[in-house]
């Protein structure tokens, strides 16, 4: 299956142009159908209080400088700039009907998904197989945040990424692989982060390499009995300055942290 049609569909932050391509670096990609969540700034606005939307974005720009070396130390340049020879297309909403038309015009084999909003089951109508990239170990740590809440719940040792097929519940499609980084007591979260899309992402590439090679995969159905979601409304003021506490005492944390649970792993 070397011509395999791959579309990726990702979010607006930066550091997802690493995803691409890295991805890239070893497939051809159909189309990047990036989705500019800042179009529904206003929306999250309305939904968080205006005073509490001021204090997080004042907080972003203040810890922004932080944010990119973060980027830079484990993603080196190429978070900077989406290689210019992949087609792009951005949209204001994933689900939109452009999107739509997009994918039934492709036609596409698999689509990868990393950093986007939810998407809808009727966007990926058709589609034989779709692949999230999700910041968290499933079952155990679910939805937003998952990163900074393992830190919280001094967790470290089951901190990773899974790659798992998309379903209606969120980061619960069943599962071709997971994988945990080395985190060091320099590690904060959002360098934690940074080596989750770096290690996924080249797992992503090992499960396109695998599918091209007609080989099976096989995955493994979630225990829904197990884990927590997160959303993003559990995310407030007392959480942050729980992880900032947190990002300070890494010896600590990582001494206190508990037994590593069981992944995934992909099959040859």
């Amino acid at each position: 299956m070397d011509q395999l049609k791959i579309v990726a569909l990702i979010g607006t932050p930066v550091h997802l142009n690493y995803f691409v391509n890295r991805i890239a670096q070893d497939h051809q990609l159909v189309l990047v159908i990036r989705e500019n969540s800042r179009s529904n700034l206003l929306k999250k606005i309305m939904e968080k209080g205006i005073l509490k939307s001021v204090s997080i974005i004042a907080r972003h720009f203040m810890q922004r400088h932080k944010i990119r070396a973060g980027y830079e130390r484990v993603l080196g340049d190429q978070w900077q700039e989406m290689n210019n020879q992949i087609p792009l297309q951005t949209v204001e909403d994933i689900n939109s009907p452009e999107v739509v038309a997009l994918l039934n015009k492709i036609q596409p084999d698999l689509v990868i998904v990393q950093g986007t909003t939810l998407i809808r089951n009727k966007t990926l109508l058709g589609i034989p197989l779709v692949l999230n990239l999700h910041w968290g170990l499933s079952p155990y740590y679910k939805g937003s945040n998952c990163t900074e809440w393992a830190m919280i719940n001094k967790d470290i040792n089951n901190i990773g990424f899974t790659i798992h097929k998309i379903s209606s519940k969120i980061d619960g499609g069943d599962i071709v692989t997971q994988g945990r980084p080395e985190i060091e007591v320099s590690d904060t979260a959002n360098s934690i982060n940074m080596k989750l899309t770096k290690g996924g992402a080249a797992a992503m590439s090992q499960v396109i390499t695998h599918i091209k090679k007609g080989l099976p995969l096989v995955f493994a159905t979630q225990d829904t009995s197990q884990g927590q979601l997160y959303l993003t409304k559990h995310w407030t003021g007392q959480q942050a300055k729980a992880l900032k506490n947190a990002e300070a005492t890494m010896p600590e944390i990582m001494k206190a942290s508990g037994a590593k649970k069981p992944i995934i792993t992909m099959k040859d």
